[in-house]
């Protein structure tokens, strides 16, 4: 039975636009690293704002470097 389900799942997710599935990972991600560093949820929620811009910055440009290299060729 779980056979069958993983080719719907990748066919359903392939259609989805890419930023209903980063979005949610960034976030969770920041909230992760966050809560490893801290254990009060005020500085917990303060650093996963600072994680998310961290992340959401360096992967931005990792993004816009990969447009660019792909516009050029």
């Amino acid at each position: 039975m779980n056979g069958a389900l993983l080719p719907l799942a990748a066919m359903w997710l392939g259609g989805l636009p890419g930023i209903f599935v980063g979005l949610p990972l960034l976030v969770v991600a920041s909230i992760v690293f966050a809560a490893t560093h801290h254990e009060q949820p005020v500085a917990i929620l303060r650093a996963t704002v600072h994680w998310i811009g961290w992340l959401g910055g360096i992967l931005g440009a990792v993004l816009a470097a990969v447009l660019l290299v792909g516009w050029m060729v």
